[in-house]
Parts: C-alpha cells; sequence; structure tokens
C-alpha cells in the first residue's frame, strides 16, 4: 500500500484521502469508471462531484482530488477503450466534439460546440474528454423550419447535417433543449437550427405560418396591437410582420391589415405559385396534398442509389399457418410506414472504404477484404489509412458489427432501415412470402455458398420496390433492438424498438421466411452480416447536399523538428507530410509523401492545431508546400473527397 501510495503521490495532488464514503446520495447515479491522466497513467474509482480545480473520485484507498488539468480523459465502461482526443464525447455510441464542465449533485455537464450536454443518466455515457478546447463561431441559418410528423419523438436538424431526437424541448434561450428518453439534456443554440419534427400529438391547439422566404412555424398565434404575429410553442416564440407572412391558419379576420396580405397569391423566382382548390376524391378518400417523389435517387456525395418505397399500412408478420414459424414473428399485422427512401442495393466493400478513409470516426470494425496501409516514419511502423482490391468493391461489407453501420449512418446522415421499414421494402402491401411473390424458388438468390456482386440478383430477387437482394444473404443489420415480443406491444404506426441488449437482423434465406428475425450483439463482428440504409422521403432532397463529415485533408503529418530535419534531409519549418490518402482533398490539390507544407493562405503554420485555425469557415485554401527545396502553391477544397 505504501508503495501505492508513492506512485499516485507523483501524479497528482492529494488534498484528502479519507475511508468513508464522500456523498452516499450518489450511489444511485455513477458506478466504476476509469480515470486517464495526461501522462498516460489510469486510476479506477468512482467519481462523485467536481470543484472548480478538482475531481473527485472514491477510490479503493479512499477519497482523492485530482487537478482537472491533469485529467485527459474518464471511461464509463469497462472496456477501458479510451478515445483518440481529450476533446470527445460520447453517448451511447454517439461522439460529440466538447469537453467535461462540471459535476454536481449526480448530474454532469459537458460543453460541446453546439452548446451543452446535461447528462441525467451516466448508463449513457460511454466516455468524457478533459481537455478544454476553443470551438470556431457558430453561423446562423436564421429561423429555423418546421414540420408536424407521426413520430412518438421530436427531431431537431442542423444545418451541419446533425440529428438529435427526443421525447420532449423546451426553450431556453438562447438554446433549444432535446430532451432524450434517458433525461439527457442537449442544450443547441437556435441559431443552427434548419429544421424541427412535431410530432402531431403535441400540436393541439397549434396553427401554421408560412413566411415568404416559405419557413414553416406551428405554434399558438396572437396579433398585437401594432398588427405583428406573436408565434410560441414548445420550440420558444417568435414574431414575424403581417408583411412577411403569406399564408397561416390563424383566423386571419381578426385583422384586416392579415386579411388582405394573405389574399395575394405569391410567386417565386420559378413562377411557382400556391392553388387553392376544391378537394379531390379518389377512391373515396379525400386527397388534400399530393406529394410527387423520384423512383430513384442517387447521393452523390457517397454513390448509393436509393429507391423510393411510398408510405403505407402492410401487412407485417408471418402467418401463423405458415411452416416453422417463430414466436417472435406474430402475429401478422397491419403497421403504417411512413414514406421513405432505402438503398437499392446494400452497402459495399468500397463505399464503406470511402467511410473508413474519408470519415471523423474512430473504433469502427474495419470489415473484410479492407486492410490498412502501413508506412515507416523515423523507424516506427505506422497505420496509416485503409485499401482494398478492386475486385472486391461491388461485394457487400461483412465483416463489421453493428456500432459500425451505425458510424457509417451517422457519418452521411442516413439512418439504418427499422424492422418495419425493411420489411415493407421486402413484401410490398399484400404481405406476400418473398420480395417476388408467393411462390418458392430453388435458385436465384444469394445462398452464401460464396461471395457474390450486389448486381448477380437485380433480376431475381427483386421487390415490388426494386430493393435488390433483401431474401438473399448477407443478413441484413436493422435500426431496432431486438424484443421476442416486439410484434405484440409496438404501435401499429411507423413501430420502433429503440432500447434493449441485443440488436436486429434480417434475411429470408437463413429460415426460407421474409419474416425471419435474428438477434445480435451490437458489438459483435459477422462475417454474415450487411446493411443498408434509409432516408425520409421528405428529408432527402436536404440530406444529399448537406457536407459529410469528413476529414479536412486526408493525411498523415508531423510537426518538423530537428530529429526530421537530419533524417529526411528537411529544412523548412512546418508540417512534414507522411503519407498522402487516396481520393482525399490532399490528394486531389496535388500534395504528395515528403512535402513539408509551410503555409495556408499565406499564413506561417508550425502545428496541426495552426492548419485548423486556418481552414475554418474556407470553402478553398492555398496550401503552400516545400518540395525539395521549391515551393508550391496547391488548391485544396478541405472536406472534399473524390470516391
Amino acid at each position: 500500500m505504501k508503495d501505492l501510495f508513492s506512485v499516485i503521490r507523483g501524479r497528482i495532488f492529494f488534498l484528502a484521502v479519507i475511508c468513508v464514503m464522500f456523498c452516499s446520495a450518489f450511489s444511485t447515479y455513477v458506478f466504476s469508471q476509469v480515470v486517464q491522466y495526461k501522462t498516460g497513467e489510469v486510476i479506477t474509482g468512482t467519481i462523485t462531484e467536481s470543484t472548480d480545480k478538482y475531481l473527485v473520485v472514491d477510490s479503493t484507498i479512499g477519497t482523492i482530488f485530482i487537478p482537472l488539468d491533469q485529467v485527459r480523459s474518464v471511461v464509463f465502461d469497462d472496456t477501458e477503450n479510451f478515445p483518440t482526443s481529450g476533446s470527445e464525447i460520447s453517448i451511447n455510441g454517439r461522439k460529440y466534439t466538447g469537453y467535461f464542465k462540471d459535476l454536481k449533485n449526480g448530474v454532469m455537464t459537458v460543453s460541446t460546440w453546439f452548446g451543452k450536454i446535461v447528462v441525467h443518466s451516466f448508463q449513457t455515457l460511454d466516455y468524457v474528454g478533459f481537455e478544454q478546447k476553443d470551438f470556431p463561431a457558430n453561423q446562423s441559418v436564421g429561423l429555423f423550419r418546421m414540420e408536424l410528423s407521426s413520430s412518438e419523438n421530436y427531431v431537431c436538424v442542423l444545418y451541419t447535417g446533425d440529428v438529435f431526437i427526443g421525447k420532449d424541448i423546451y426553450s431556453s434561450d438562447p438554446f433549444l433543449v432535446v430532451v432524450d428518453q434517458y433525461a439527457n439534456e442537449f442544450y443547441i443554440e437556435k441559431i443552427l437550427i434548419e429544421d424541427i419534427y412535431i410530432p402531431y400529438k403535441y400540436a393541439s391547439g397549434y396553427d401554421l405560418v408560412v413566411s415568404k422566404d416559405g419557413k414553416r412555424v406551428y405554434g399558438k398565434v396572437s396579433i398585437d396591437d401594432s398588427g405583428m404575429m406573436q408565434i410560441a410553442g414548445s420550440w420558444g416564440s417568435t414574431t414575424l410582420g403581417a408583411s412577411n407572412v403569406v399564408f397561416t391558419t390563424f383566423d386571419s379576420t381578426k385583422t384586416k391589415e392579415l386579411d388582405s396580405l394573405l389574399n395575394q397569391l405569391e410567386y417565386d423566382k420559378d413562377a411557382v405559385a400556391v392553388l387553392a382548390a376544391t378537394p379531390l376524391t379518389l377512391d373515396g378518400k379525400e386527397v388534400n396534398t399530393i406529394k410527387i417523389y423520384p423512383k430513384e435517387i442517387t447521393d452523390t456525395r457517397t454513390g448509393i442509389t436509393f429507391v423510393f418505397v411510398p408510405g403505407g399500412t402492410f401487412s407485417m408478420g408471418a402467418s401463423k399457418d405458415w411452416k416453422g414459424v417463430d414466436e417472435d414473428e406474430l402475429p401478422m399485422r397491419q403497421v403504417y410506414v411512413s414514406g421513405f427512401y432505402i438503398s437499392k442495393y446494400p452497402i459495399t466493400t468500397k463505399q464503406y472504404l470511402d467511410f473508413l478513409r474519408a470519415a471523423q470516426a474512430s473504433n469502427v470494425a474495419l470489415g473484410n477484404h479492407i486492410d490498412t496501409v502501413e508506412v515507416e516514419f523515423l523507424k516506427t511502423k505506422l497505420i496509416v489509412g485503409y485499401t482494398a482490391d478492386e475486385k472486391f468493391y461491388n461485394i457487400p461489407i461483412t465483416g463489421i458489427n453493428w456500432n459500425s453501420a451505425k458510424e457509417y449512418c451517422d457519418w452521411a446522415g442516413y439512418q439504418l432501415p427499422t424492422e418495419a421499414q425493411w420489411e415493407k421494402a421486402a413484401r410490398g402491401e399484400d404481405g406476400r412470402m418473398y420480395p417476388w411473390g408467393n411462390e418458392v424458388i430453388s435458385t436465384g438468390f444469394n445462398d452464401g455458398k460464396k461471395e457474390y456482386t450486389i448486381y448477380d440478383f437485380e433480376k431475381v430477387d427483386l421487390s415490388l420496390y426494386g430493393v435488390v437482394n433483401m431474401y438473399g444473404l448477407p443478413i441484413e443489420f436493422c435500426r431496432d433492438y431486438y424484443d421476442k415480443s416486439a410484434y405484440k406491444k409496438l404501435p401499429a404506426e411507423n413501430p420502433f424498438n429503440a432500447s434493449g441488449t441485443l440488436v436486429v437482423g434480417r434475411s429470408g434465406a437463413v429460415t426460407g421466411r421474409i419474416t425471419d428475425r435474428i438477434s445480435v450483439d451490437p458489438k459483435e463482428k459477422r462475417n454474415d452480416f450487411t446493411f443498408r440504409v434509409v432516408i425520409d422521403a421528405d428529408d432527402a432532397v436536404n440530406i444529399v447536399k448537406k457536407p459529410l463529415n469528413n476529414k479536412a485533408f486526408g493525411v498523415t503529418w508531423f510537426v518538423v523538428n530537428d530529429l526530421v530535419k537530419q533524417t529526411y534531409k528537411v529544412k523548412s519549418d512546418g508540417l512534414y507530410v507522411a503519407y498522402v490518402e487516396k481520393d482525399s482533398p490532399a490528394e486531389v490539390a496535388g500534395l504528395k509523401a515528403g512535402d513539408i507544407i509551410v503555409s495556408v493562405d499565406g499564413k506561417i503554420v508550425k502545428t496541426i492545431d495552426d492548419v485548423a485555425k486556418s481552414i475554418v469557415g474556407k470553402a478553398t485554401v492555398t496550401i503552400t508546400v516545400d518540395r525539395s527545396g521549391k515551393k508550391i502553391d496547391l488548391k485544396l477544397t478541405p472536406g472534399e473527397w473524390k470516391f
């Protein structure tokens, strides 16, 4: 014990060591965590609170006070899988740039680039970084758009493409607070929000207001004496002048000024106008809105082709009369699913390789047929990139886990399909046993006996909507967590099981039934699993236009020091480029291994942080490199990869 104390005293500043619980009330909030110092050492204990200067930890040797400036990160699970950055937070597998702020009364606050997160459930924490970071100034997108949805949750979409989902929202100016199912609160600067989706059931008493710039706002409306329209809801409040309103469901006769303005027809630059007409009736149903969606769209960012699956009711689940049906596939019932786009084919090895190369992601599975690239720098071998043989490019990616598939979706702004979405895309509306109908076929689907490309079965294993290879192998990850009784208790409208221990995989070829459900650990890498992705129909156009969360350069570089100068005969200060990733912005710009980056847009750079600060908010930058003693200017577009 004496030796243990001497080691700890060498790394932390002891204020007190006591052998009693610091505060028994915290036992309901916290559990064993692993604290990592900036020097690399770790200590296991229970974090109870923080002061202005210290992190208070109950350990096996008593209560210790660790200076905050000595802590790099804290891991909240038993993996001790520390983050690659001390300025990163992970909650339920989702990562955010930010750092620890304080811990009081069992509630942790972390600062983020979009505002802050107030964590009430430590069970949702994976890890928290403690190294403070300066965030770039956020740009404003103006008044956010609003839509009503049939979902049970509020959905908040930022201009960056980041999505936040919660059971509740409220306003705390200048923030919109999204409360998730675990009571964690995400404080998001309102200036960053592009869209909010409000569940219908929470919009009782709201009116719709449409502004001249096309923004929709739902809320309770009132008109003040000056004719200004006050709109308020759970999201907060705003004010619009009558001259900026082109439509509202609010009783406009209450103000002559507003009533006269709404009688004017508005045109946009393409001469498109809104037509008020008598409702159309088809098949005994009144049609109030007609929406037209392309049958197929291609996301040029990722190269993925999507097919449209219209919203509507379909027969989900197996018939009890079918042979070999498992209890978890019952009952067959009518389920409504909103319209969505689903990838026509499973995600390929090449598409997943693009993600590994470009995404700002960590702790993801490599996948089959993908290898790491190694280079030697200062006599040390380093993993710097990823590669794959082109003959495997069009094979569905396998050898991954559910968590990695979800990381891919987070990168691109997609989602994994819910079980209901997957099954409707595979079966259509009529409860068919197979994607192609109700007749058994002995060949014509991926039987798993060898590896096939995504195009090998597009004329046989084809669903009503044009989705390929949903019956055959590999098994495909769905968004839902597995629950044996899910079909008996989930709602009949957009069902989705959001919690559990295992997740769901779907395929027909395993048992001969398209309704078969396979449970799997989300962390387990499987050679027989792949995935495809979906986009909500009304979000598709916006999502495919948003920039991907890519690495800005795609290079491996090191600060030039005396050893680098001596080893590689370098004379300039700056950053030594050891490797340039294929298809990266750096490769497209012409950067090469061995170049020394000396300046960005004329500003001398000596560290990676210097480069990061120089490219913030810029569409293109000029990189000046020293190449074998010659200065060369290169034009580079940060984050723009060439897939």
